[in-house]
């Protein structure tokens, strides 16, 4: 009923999850940040494509909306790409040079290494693997990086696993920049927070410290023209949050789920692109510039291990 498939992306090579049963899949491409560039689903055995991939390599290689990638030692923005560790100062690459900040990390583009795929009667598994190596002046610190995905009849799961791979202590962040869509506008999708804690940032988009209470998709409610690009805190307790996609005509929702408590991802970013038919629904660990305001910032000590899960799935 499962399978895996290796195909060509251009240069690279890509992994397809494969339902065989339902043609449900989910595809990875291992050489470029281990993205996640397709995920169908299916529903009363309708398929759905519910992720906005990139679908050449010249898009993939441009990286202008950081399309499904994988955010990590930071997600989102570092002020002025410059923070302090441990009484040291560091600088990292400016790649967001309209506000003078470090973005998204700095794994989304590297090539990950096939460790291990797996099929089953009930899921499909492909976990890859990448070693950083104190690769940037602005990030001296060496982790192992792992990302399994896990295909089964009730959707797709993703877990990351970090290991302190170095000598020393290193600050450490991890999100996930998905594009969810249907088809059409968004403007027309019904969208439900698991949250009503917005945080509050300035014009660079960096946090003030200070939230406010936002109601306005406590209860489902259609996005119609609201213009979106905003951080929000969830509980801390250990649980599954969950934020709601539906789309009434497909008569499909889109489920993205995310655990929180302790070292979990109890931050979400939520960003809707000019275009408007698609919605970024990104779950994090931490808030933006958490280099900087240490919130939600995860210190690991040489051998220590963060691990969490993400995932999608149709209702």
């Amino acid at each position: 009923m499962f399978k895996i498939q290796k195909q060509k992306f251009a240069k690279f090579s890509k992994l397809k999850l494969l339902n065989t049963e339902t043609k449900e899949c989910a595809t990875v491409i291992p050489e470029f940040g281990a993205n996640l560039n397709e995920l169908i689903l299916a529903k009363n055995k309708k398929s759905h494509s519910i992720i906005d991939g990139d679908k050449t390599y010249n898009a993939l290689a441009k990286n202008k909306w950081f399309k499904s990638r994988k955010l990590l030692p930071y997600p989102n923005r570092i002020n002025n790409a410059t923070y302090t560790f441990q009484k040291k100062t560091y600088s990292l690459p400016v790649n967001f040079p309209a506000q003078n900040h470090a973005i998204h990390g700095l794994v989304y583009n590297k090539n990950f290494e096939i460790k291990k795929t797996k099929t089953l009667a009930q899921s499909a598994e492909a976990d890859l693997q990448y070693n950083y190596k104190n690769e940037t002046a602005g990030y001296p610190f060496a982790f192992q990086l792992r990302i399994k995905y896990t295909l089964t009849k009730k959707g797709l799961r993703c877990t990351t696993t970090v290991k302190n791979t170095g000598k020393e202590k290193i600050p450490m962040g991890d999100g996930w920049h998905p594009y969810f869509k249907t088809k059409g506008k968004i403007d027309n999708i019904m969208l439900k927070l698991p949250t009503e804690t917005k945080i509050n940032a300035n014009k660079k988009m960096i946090p003030t410290g200070k939230t406010t209470q936002f109601t306005k998709f406590s209860e489902p409610a259609q996005i119609k023209k609201q213009e979106i690009d905003t951080g929000f805190i969830l509980p801390k307790k250990e649980s599954i949050k969950k934020t709601e996609l539906y789309d009434k005509k497909q008569d499909i929702k889109i489920i993205i789920w995310q655990e929180t408590g302790n070292r979990k991802y109890n931050y979400l970013q939520v960003f809707i692109p000019p275009k408007r038919t698609s919605i970024a629904i990104e779950p994090m660990t931490c808030s933006t510039d958490a280099f900087n305001n240490k919130e939600g910032l995860i210190i690991l000590k040489p051998k220590e291990i963060f691990s969490a899960s993400y995932g999608v799935y149709l209702k």
